[in-house]
């Protein structure tokens, strides 16, 4: 409080860079702890239905419409951090590339034995030929160059999924 106001702006500044350099390290660990197989997962049987309305709220979507399948069991084996990873980076990607005003949705389906967990928004989407280059690191689309990140998030999503023995995709929508 006693600091002149353009010093607190510049504080300020260093402080938002410092936490984003801090975040990208950790993700730049994550991925290699994967990508190594030194990471392990931690499953455990968690019933999805009350798992991803909690998420979407810690990580400000508590708005956020989630439809779930009937199909989907009451209690799906998974890595419950890890999951929470995954669904709090596609719900901030959803955030920063919707417009204002329009709504972001959660799909969780079953098929084949496998829970299917889709995040549906309205932004200006991955341009063609784009739709697998996204999930590689430091990758970002055209819509992305105004928007903070540095192309880590997706990449995050896929090896987890991936370790968890299924994939990632992405699915344009009409």
């Amino acid at each position: 409080a006693d600091l002149p106001d353009r010093t607190q702006q510049a504080l300020d500044v260093v402080v938002t860079q410092v936490r984003r350099f801090d975040s990208m390290v950790m993700d730049l660990l994550e991925l290699s702890r994967i990508d190594a197989g030194s990471t392990e997962l931690h499953r455990e049987e968690v019933d999805v239905r009350e798992l991803i309305p909690r998420i979407a709220q810690r990580y400000g979507f508590g708005d956020v419409a989630i439809e779930t399948d009937k199909k989907v069991p009451s209690l799906v084996r998974l890595d419950k951090l890890r999951f929470e990873r995954i669904l709090a980076n596609l719900l901030e990607n959803a955030g920063k590339f919707t417009p204002a005003q329009t709504p972001v949705e959660v799909l969780v389906r079953a098929a084949n034995d496998e829970l299917r967990v889709s995040v549906r928004d309205h932004g200006p989407g991955v341009a063609e030929g784009q739709e697998e280059l996204i999930f590689e690191k430091f990758t970002r689309g055209a819509a992305e160059s105004a928007t903070p990140g540095v192309g880590l998030g997706l990449a995050i999503c896929r090896a987890i999924v991936e370790a968890h023995g299924t994939r990632a995709a992405y699915y344009a929508h009409a």
